[in-house]
């Protein structure tokens, strides 16, 4: 069945994440120990899997048949507590020891035995340890710290502490029961204390889970988005309604198009404020209407100046002055012919025609108004030199008009005409103050874009001089770019629409529009000058995402039911059969009460011991006995850690408060049966209940060592001897014949008998309660005793028989005797102290008749 199980673990670890997976493998190789590297690992790799960051660790995973049962067999014991300083007003000068399976701590109140459960508490991280705090007597205060003697699986170790240390892990088997811990198993869930080693990795794995869930978490918390307070009166505008709804997937263009500002909105916002101030937006509409035709004008004066310069206007003209060029020669070369031995030179020329023509249209309007030019008749007269014409001279005149007449004069003028008609199409370019004027009129008062135009003008103006003479187009220098002009457009454009806004504004709905419009802009330049801002808190956002799913890779759900699961198989049932089992042995069967799993959560499972058949609000202490909840914790308890296979100390201090006669009893024995397969440890201020566990410790032949704790000077928490009465009588007679005995000699032959006085006494006293217990436990068999209810005959009884005359007088004498050292005695006839060698006589006697006796009980 095991196998099956630990086989169906493998496979369904396969299926967790791939961190969970390398923790896993990390506590099959550590024995289901993590160390703080291992914890960093662990992190590191469950935010890869989140793609929070890189990693260069390759998660390892859990193999088929790595896991097997690992069921821990420690053998551990506490053997002494050496050197406690600073623990309440723990001040010994001896460590305590325990040596025996059975080891009772007996002190007196005050004695400081809850100052040492205390400790033990501590350093075994057991249920609500309590503060353990310094000695609140003294004003300066010791460094608190002790060491620990143990044998771990037979091997001596020697453990310093300190409370800052916290638990230790070698020590975190040790069981304690008290008050405290029999309140929390009856009032409150508890979890299993042993688990089986698959339910323990199982425990591992979830505080894992947490422990790197947490540190995530801190992380997380440690990023912060950067807080961004929108213009006032922005809030429900696009761009912090948009800003609003940012999230980890929002994409870089969208930012990029949201927090988009140009040098235009910055324009047009500067314009929307303008208008608004503006208090007479009618006035205003017509100003930007006048600039935008003005702006138009301009714009249209130098693309009618560039336009008659461009490279097909200039090659018409540059052609037709070459055509009139040619024409005019071939006309001059003409007039050569015609006009070859004339008297004068340049007839023909450009001069000359014009002379020529100035002849005509004098004689045409003038001196021969209806008669045809040039006039020759008999009377007629020259109209240049007033000279009457010499038939020579009218044949001149008659060849001159005849030239001017003739097809190449025509096709010379004619051709001059038409490139004139072309030099006339070209615009003028407009002078420096001319263009003053439009800039006033345009209201341009930045140099910079004054400068524009007028270097415009001139690359024009340069042009149009270089066209005259030029014979092709490089000999022209180049035209200015549109760019210009097409400002001029947009630049109007914006003052119409400028007039057109005004014109909306002179109506107050249009207002308030634009005054939203305005707000709009301002929140859009606001996310502009925040881009980077809203760009890292996306960024943020997307961390903050990762982070969860990181966390999410840290959930304990699925641990939490799957070790549910096997707990139902491995350890619920057990437990509570455990429990019933210890509470019949313990006696209280009869008490209605039973042991239920209540829950399971992050990976650990829960019991409570419930009433049986009541309403679920009424809890079990209000309900139950002094003495019933405490054989119910005791139940609770011992079925708890009797589940483990370890052998570990259990320890109690003071397990039978408030519990009657035979719940008291069967405790007694419980405690003495645990003891005979591990070390256990009680501490007790009762007299009675430590010799009824001596009683039950000698019935199962347990070795029982009675440690005594007492309150000294220098602090409390003093080991020693223990008192006569709690030691086995043959033992202490022993000691006080070889050991106190010895040294009260010593003292008599040293310091006299005053000193020597104080010492007998106390010997007197002390052999004088051996001899009652001698009565007790030897002659009358121990079958019955002082602080024991019960009378023991089995076994035990016949014993009496065996009482002789003698030895009824031999006790009488002794209790006689000593007795008198008890009481005051008469100043005139005191009874003088034994000397130590009529002590030694009297110790003797007892020792040969506890042999003697002996040998009749037994023959």
């Amino acid at each position: 069945m095991m196998r099956t199980i630990l086989a169906e673990v493998e496979q369904w670890i396969s299926q967790r994440p791939r961190w969970l997976q390398h923790a896993a493998y990390l506590l099959i190789q550590n024995n289901n120990t993590l160390t703080e590297d291992n914890y960093r690992e662990l992190i590191l790799l469950c935010k890869a899997e989140a793609q929070l960051i890189g990693s260069e660790i390759k998660p390892q995973c859990v193999t088929a048949g790595s896991i097997s049962v690992k069921e821990s067999s420690l053998h551990l014991r506490l053997d002494a507590i050496n050197s406690v300083r600073g623990i309440s007003a723990l001040s010994p000068r001896n460590p305590l020891e325990f040596h025996s399976p059975l080891t009772i701590v007996y002190g007196q109140n005050g004695s400081g035995k809850s100052s040492y459960v205390r400790l033990l508490k501590h350093i075994s991280g057991a249920k609500k340890p309590g503060k353990l705090m310094g000695n609140v007597y003294v004003q300066e205060q010791q460094p608190q710290d002790c060491s620990f003697v143990i044998t771990k699986d037979g091997t001596s170790h020697e453990i310093n502490w300190t409370p800052d240390e916290g638990p230790l892990k070698e020590l975190s088997t040790i069981q304690l029961y008290d008050t405290d811990c029999a309140n929390v198993y009856v009032n409150d869930e508890n979890e299993v204390a042993y688990e089986p080693w698959i339910l323990l990795f199982f425990s591992q794995l979830t505080d894992a889970c947490l422990k790197v869930g947490k540190t995530l978490k801190q992380e997380m918390e440690n990023i912060a988005l950067t807080k961004l307070i929108p213009p006032e009166g922005s809030s429900d505008t696009k761009a912090v309604l948009w800003l609003k709804k940012i999230k980890d997937t929002t994409l870089s263009k969208e930012i990029e198009d949201n927090c988009s500002w140009m040098e235009t909105d910055e324009i047009e916002l500067s314009t929307k404020r303008q208008q608004l101030a503006e208090t007479d937006p009618i006035e205003k509409m017509k100003q930007f209407r006048t600039t935008a035709q003005n702006i138009k004008k301009i714009q249209s004066i130098l693309t009618d100046i560039r336009d008659s310069l461009t490279d097909d206007s200039c090659t018409k003209v540059i052609e037709a002055h070459l055509d009139y060029s040619i024409k005019r020669k071939a006309a001059e070369e003409d007039a050569k012919n015609v006009f070859e031995g004339l008297p004068l030179n340049g007839v023909g020329s450009d001069s000359w025609k014009l002379l020529w023509e100035q002849a005509r249209n004098y004689s045409e309007q003038l001196a021969y108004p209806d008669k045809l030019f040039p006039y020759i008749e008999t009377d007629s007269n020259c109209v240049l030199c007033q000279q009457p014409l010499s038939p020579e001279a009218q044949g001149r005149l008659s060849s001159f008009e005849s030239f001017v007449k003739e097809s190449l004069n025509k096709q010379a003028k004619a051709a001059e005409s038409h490139y004139n008609t072309l030099l006339k199409a070209i615009k003028e370019v407009p002078s420096d103050s001319t263009l003053a004027l439009h800039f006033n009129s345009i209201g341009i008062t930045s140099d910079e874009e004054k400068q524009a135009i007028i270097d415009f003008c001139a690359i024009l103006k340069k042009r149009s001089e270089s066209l005259y003479g030029a014979t092709s187009l490089d000999q022209l220098s180049n035209l200015p770019p549109e760019d210009l002009l097409k400002s001029f457009g947009e630049t109007a454009a914006a003052k119409e629409q400028q007039a057109a806004d005004y014109e909306k504004l002179a109506q107050t709905e249009n207002r308030d529009e634009l005054k939203k419009s305005v707000i709009e802009f301002e929140a859009r330049r606001w996310l502009h000058q925040n881009k980077s801002v809203i760009t890292e808190n996306v960024e943020m956002l997307r961390k903050t995402t990762k982070y969860k799913a990181a966390i999410a890779l840290t959930s304990t759900q699925s641990l939490s039911t799957k070790k549910s699961s096997l707990s139902n198989e491995l350890i619920t049932a057990e437990y509570i059969e455990r429990f019933q089992k210890e509470l019949q042995g313990l006696g209280g069967s009869r008490i209605n009460v039973e042991l239920t799993k209540t829950r399971a959560e992050r990976g650990h499972i829960y019991h409570q011991v419930k009433l049986r058949n009541c309403p679920p609000n009424i809890r079990t202490s209000e309900v139950l006995s002094e003495g019933e909840f405490r054989i119910v914790s005791l139940a609770g308890f011992l079925a708890d850690v009797e589940g483990s296979s370890d052998n570990t100390p259990f320890i109690f201090d003071d397990p039978i408060s408030s519990l009657d006669q035979l719940f008291e009893e069967a405790t007694v024995k419980r405690i003495a049966r645990l003891s005979l397969s591990r070390q256990v440890i009680v501490f007790t201020h009762r007299l009675s209940f430590l010799t009824l566990l001596e009683d039950a410790a000698k019935e199962l032949s347990i070795d029982c060592n009675v440690t005594w704790l007492r309150a000294e000077s220098w602090g409390t928490g003093e080991s020693g001897d223990t008192p006569v009465f709690a030691k086995k009588p043959d033992k202490a007679l022993n000691q006080l014949l070889n050991d106190r005995l010895t040294r009260a000699r010593k003292v008599l032959l040293e310091h006299g008998r005053t000193e020597y006085d104080l010492l007998a006494k106390g010997i007197c006293s002390d052999f004088r309660i051996l001899i009652e217990r001698f009565i007790e436990n030897d002659l009358l068999g121990d079958v019955v005793q002082r602080f024991r209810r019960s009378v023991n005959t089995m076994g035990k009884i016949h014993k009496l028989a065996h009482i002789s005359i003698e030895d009824c007088k031999l006790f009488e004498e002794f209790m006689t005797k000593y007795s008198a050292y008890e009481h005051s005695q008469s100043y005139e006839t005191p009874v003088m102290l034994p000397e130590p060698d009529e002590l030694k006589d009297d110790m003797e006697r007892i020792k040969i008749w506890l042999g003697d006796f002996k040998n009749r009980t037994t023959a």
